[in-house]
Order: C-alpha cells, then structure tokens, then sequence
C-alpha cells in the first residue's frame, strides 16, 4: 500500500526543501494513513520537518468561516499554547474582522501569512486581533494553510510563532504551498474512506432493524440511500395518490418541500450549537424534527446522525416516512414488490442464501459453501419463503428477477 500511495505523492510537484530524507519519510506516512488519529498525527509530523513553529493548530469541518465555527480544533502535541475554549472564544470574538476582508478578495487561496493582511507588517500588532488574542500567547507571526470547498472553507492549518523566531520567510512560504496538495490528496482519501464507513453503517443499523420507508440524506441534502417504500411514499406525497399512480416512484423522486425545509432548519440548528469545546457525538444529543405534510395523514421523522469516529464527515439526516392507516393507499396505488424491494426484506445472511438457491445450488451445497449444517439452511430457507410468501424454490427465483 504504502508503494502505491508514494506514487501518488511524486506525481505532485515538491521543492527541494521536501526532497530531504526526514521530509520524504513524512510525506510517505502521510499517504499511507487510513485513520483520522493517525493522518492527524503524520501532519503534525510533517509540519515540524518542513517548517519550524512555536505551535500548531488545524480547524476542521468549517460550519461557517464567517462566523469562525468549526465543529473541532486541534493543537499539536508540540504546541506551546494549546487551543483552549477561551483561544477559541477570542479568535471567534476577533476574527472575521482580521481576515474576512482579505479571504473575500482571495477566495480559494491555500496559502498566506499574516503580514499579507495589512499594508504594513509593522503595524500588526496595532489590530484588535492581535492585541486581544495573539499577544495573550506572545505570538507575533502566522501562517495558514486552507481547504476550500466551493467558497467555504473546510479545513484550516495555522502555524504561530514567537517574535523571536522571525516571520515565515519565502522559502518556508513555497515549503507549505509544496506540501498543501500532499494534504489535499491525504484528506479526500479520508473523506472517501469516512463516507463509506458511514454510509456502510447506516445500511447495516437499516437492516437490523424492521425493513420502513426510509431517506438517508448528506449534508447537502443529495439522497444517499432511498428505500422502494420511501420512494413511493414521496411520489404520492407530492403528487397525491391518483397522480402518483402515472409515475414510477424513480421517475419522479423528489424530497417533499416540507422535509428539506426542516432538514435547512436542522442543519442551522446543529451549526448553532456546534462548538470545538461541545460538538455533538451521538445521535442522542443531535436534533430532530417531526414534520408533517400540508395534506393530512403523511409524517416523517427526522433525524441528524453523526458518525463515530469521523472528523472530516458532517451528520447524515435519517428520514423516516409514514402515512396514516386511513389514508393507505391500496396496494394498487403503489408499484408492484421489485426485486430490490424483496431484498430490503431480507437480512444479509438471508440475502446471500437467497442469491445461492437462485444460482441454483442445493440445500446440500449451500450448507457446504456457508458452512452451515443441511437443518440450519431448511429452517433459514423456509423463514425467507414466509417473508417473501412463497412456498417453492422456483417461486423464489421468479420474485427475485
């Protein structure tokens, strides 16, 4: 792994400052990381080779850079000054007036120092974020580093130094704009890695339980999983029953503007109370919303659900849909059981041995292939026709495609 991860590191363009054996090594481990602690530890490694500072700290999942929130900031283990709730109440108090002027004139810039902020460098400890909040740890110069996602930010880096060890020169400027593109590739390989973990998750917590009409939405509101029920409950809650009837429930997916409506307003909520200091970490503690259609009868609940263990990932919104028993619509209304449908039925387990039989494998075969006893299949094999209300093999494979 680690080979093929270093190729991926020499095909982006370095200075002879990373060249250096210590600097190479660091850039190496940093590619080979698959976990959040472990990628947060190699950079704090690889900052410390390639440019000397008095203390590290890395903001990440900006809610809103305007308003200074990050859902977690994290200071080097090396740092002089951890960042602490009252460091973060400063930077929040003082901050966007310092930087907002100049980040509006530079969108998507990935590197800059402190002394680009004014006309002149001298007079920076004059400004109000300075005095309030730089001064406190005797720090006089800054660099940073930024991750934009469209015109936000998402992740930042900001190295601090004493007076005494000068500003960052132009040499240790181009250093972090070399290594800015190592940690790009380093963070959207743990996005991808943090997504999957956690859309794996939320299928795997759905299937445990009784099979509903559900919606896993990202942040973004962009569907990640949509159950055939919840397909066609939205149809025929935007469109009404007889309407719906025309459509296929894909043809015409669309969340209903009551939901996203309060997934917005959820979304506001968890940014208002999500702090560096208290960040929510269960669902528990996440808010929700019941939310009921402008005609009678339909409902959903809705959920945030943040995942364990990662950073870079936001909450994931849980919908769940329902519609009064008095205004089911017949099993006419909605579109015939899919194969998909049939599956959401299925507990994993069952799944493959459903998949087995329509292989057209036996009993004797399966039990072997599963290293179940020839009983144990029966039993689990009959429990599938119950749930898909067939009684032979041969049905089974004709439900199933």
């Amino acid at each position: 792994m680690h080979r093929s991860l270093s190729h991926t590191a020499q095909s982006i363009p370095t200075l002879p400052a990373l060249n250096r054996p210590s600097a190479q090594a660091a850039l190496l481990n940093l590619h080979g990381t698959l976990e959040f602690r472990d990628l947060w530890s190699s950079l704090q490694h690889l900052f410390e080779v390639v440019v000397p500072h008095d203390t590290l700290v890395m903001s990440v999942n900006y809610l809103d850079w305007k308003r200074e929130t990050s859902t977690r900031r994290l200071s080097s283990a090396k740092s002089r000054h951890p960042h602490d709730a009252t460091a973060n109440q400063l930077v929040a108090q003082e901050g966007r007036a310092f930087f907002q002027p100049f980040l509006d004139a530079h969108q998507g810039i990935p590197v800059y120092q402190h002394s680009q902020l004014v006309a002149d460098p001298r007079t920076l400890d004059r400004h109000a974020y300075y005095r309030r909040y730089m001064r406190q740890y005797n720090w006089r110069y800054s660099a940073h580093l930024l991750f934009w996602h469209g015109k936000g930010i998402e992740t930042s880096f900001a190295l601090r130094r004493r007076a005494e060890q000068g500003d960052f020169t132009p040499a240790e400027m181009k250093a972090l704009q070399a290594v800015h593109p190592h940690i790009q590739v380093a963070f959207d390989r743990m996005k991808i890695f943090e997504q999957e973990r956690q859309r794996r998750r939320l299928l795997e917590s759905f299937y445990r339980a009784k099979p509903e009409a559900v919606l896993f939405l990202d942040w973004n509101f962009e569907p990640i999983y949509t159950s055939q029920d919840a397909l066609a409950l939205c149809a025929v809650w935007n469109l009404g029953h007889e309407r719906a009837r025309s459509y296929s429930p894909q043809a015409v997916f669309a969340i209903p503007p009551e939901i996203q409506a309060a997934c917005d307003e959820l979304r506001r909520e968890w940014q208002d109370q999500s702090t560096p200091a208290s960040a929510p970490t269960g669902e528990a503690a996440l808010p929700a919303r019941h939310v009921f259609a402008a005609q009678p009868g339909h409902e959903a609940l809705i959920s945030l659900r943040a995942e364990k263990g990662g950073t870079l990932t936001k909450p994931v919104f849980v919908v769940r849909l329902r519609m009064n028993d008095q205004i089911m619509p017949s099993p006419a209304t909605l579109p015939a059981q899919s194969h998909d449908r049939l599956l959401h039925l299925l507990s994993p387990f069952e799944r493959e041995l459903a998949a087995l039989v329509c292989a057209g494998l036996t009993n004797k075969e399966i039990a072997q292939q599963l290293r179940k006893t020839e009983g144990s299949v029966k039993v689990q094999l009959s429990g599938i026709f119950r749930k898909l209300r067939v009684d032979s093999r041969a049905k089974l494979i004709v439900a199933l495609h």
